[in-house]
């Protein structure tokens, strides 16, 4: 028989049973601070009670509101506060929370060490003793929190309650949330997404380790500004490192960026060379952007394992794919010229003139009811080749092209996942950017149909090529 799965040791932090908010502005429309997490929790569909603390609303967006905490009626359980009030309160709000007994304390609430003020300071080392010495954790301070599918926990409005293998540690709550934007509509789905802003008691530390034991989470990425006990956040890394694909982000890399980084969540950025280090021995990949950050999330999640760098490279347009080339092959990747057998079979469906079937592959077949996948299925069975991009764009125009094109998409969509699993090589699809607004729905649409079949999706060949030349990278560091 099977033992069952251990649960890991912060696991009750992520799926809190009843909320408090204490800070919401009677202001229904309040769509930042207090005001935002009702709203975001409503719109997720958050199953247990939401309990508003405010000094004279009686009620806001539908909520009953106490006055504080300990009006809250002694038989209702508080298992978790999100804090939106003045610094000043926070001392009197955690003597709430811990008469309350209240196990979780998420201070949104900003204005403490991140100031560079002795005196506040010292008022956010006081919190973290005493709540220490109650047995409470602590989010933050100046942070945004938790978003958690599986417990319909949001941070911010427009979080699908879709669950998904990919887990995120964030110093900075704008930076999570700008994840979670730009990789839900590339078909990223989250486990949790944690943003810890001054981590005074949970630190980034904690959640990689967290992460690495949570059977929900597949892949780690993670936007750090500052090393917090360098030692240990090395181990949790590792850990993390040896078990899942790990992608950091990390600031502070230029004095500026040190100097904003502490600033924002007094932050000590450290030495971007001691960081690389701790990263290569870890077995965990540093990206330059939050862009790249996206994309690997994507690849780890898609692509998953590359054999080899050559690359074939299809689609319409002999500039873009000659372009193509070039930004391929600075990401360390290669494109071989196609081997004699394999273009013969190409030569049977294109005749034209100006046409290429050496690689990058550019020929009107692809246009052709029957030419899309005689075109690429030699492509992605050519012995000397690991992986096949193809790259397309909307809105060049009326015409031929935009008669039926959604049952188009949807068939080359279909044809491209039955390739990747037929020839066992990885497809990825690049969506030229749109100039007009109708093409950039049809670009959205098909890169849905792609990402819903199996399918990595990129802005740009040149981002693909990064990307596939980071899972390169990252699969060495694993070897």
């Amino acid at each position: 028989m099977t033992a069952p799965a251990q649960v890991p040791e912060l696991d009750f932090v992520f799926h809190p049973r009843s909320i408090a908010i204490a800070g919401v502005s009677a202001k229904e429309t309040a769509a930042f601070g207090g005001g935002g997490f009702v709203s975001s929790l409503q719109e997720i569909g958050f199953r247990g009670p939401i309990y508003l603390i405010h000094p004279t609303a009686r009620a806001i967006r539908g909520i009953k509101c106490y006055p504080s905490m300990r009006d809250i009626p002694a038989e209702d359980d508080i298992d978790y506060v999100i804090s939106s009030v003045n610094a000043r309160f926070v001392p009197q709000l955690l003597e709430d929370c811990i008469a309350k007994g209240v196990r979780v304390l998420h201070l949104f609430t900003a204005g403490f060490t991140e100031t560079g003020d002795a005196e506040r300071a010292k008022m956010e080392q006081a919190v973290i003793a005493r709540a220490k010495e109650a047995g409470i954790r602590l989010i933050g301070p100046n942070c945004m929190g938790l978003y958690v599918p599986e417990a319909r926990l949001a941070m911010m409005n427009g979080q699908t309650p879709e669950e998904g293998p990919v887990g995120m540690v964030s110093q900075s709550g704008m930076n999570a949330g700008e994840f979670i934007r730009y990789a839900i509509p590339r078909g990223i789905r989250c486990s949790k997404v944690i943003s810890f802003g001054n981590g005074a008691d949970l630190k980034a530390a904690d959640f990689f380790d967290y992460l690495a034991d949570d059977p929900k989470t597949e892949i780690i990425v993670a936007y750090l500004e500052g090393i917090q006990d360098g030692p240990r956040l090395a181990r949790a890394i590792r850990k993390a490192g040896e078990r899942k694909p790990v992608a950091i982000l990390k600031s502070g890399r230029t004095e500026a960026g040190s100097r904003a980084a502490n600033s924002h969540t007094a932050s000590l950025a450290g030495s971007l060379q001691i960081f690389d280090a701790l990263c290569k021995q870890a077995g965990a990949l540093r990206v330059e952007s939050m862009e790249e950050l996206v994309d690997m999330a994507v690849t780890f999640r898609f692509v998953k394992r590359l054999s080899g760098p050559n690359v074939v490279v299809v689609g319409g347009g002999g500039g873009a794919s000659v372009l193509a080339a070039d930004d391929l092959a600075a990401a360390g990747l290669n494109l071989p010229p196609l081997l004699p057998e394999t273009q013969a079979e190409l030569a049977k469906i294109t005749h034209e003139a100006g046409t290429s079937i050496r690689n990058p592959i550019d020929t009107t077949s692809l246009w052709e009811e029957k030419g899309f996948e005689a075109t690429l299925m030699p492509c992605a069975q050519a012995p000397n080749i690991d992986v096949l991009l193809y790259h397309t764009s909307f809105g060049s125009g009326p015409g031929m092209r935009q008669v039926g094109l959604r049952d188009r998409m949807r068939r080359q969509a279909d044809t491209l996942a039955r390739i990747q699993e037929q020839s066992g090589k990885p497809v990825v699809v690049c969506i030229r950017p749109s100039v007009t607004a109708e093409a950039f729905e049809q670009s959205e649409e098909f890169q849905d149909l792609c990402w819903r079949n199996g399918l990595a999706t990129y802005p740009s060949i040149a981002r693909a090529g990064v990307a596939l030349g980071n899972l390169l990278e990252w699969q060495r560091l694993r070897e």
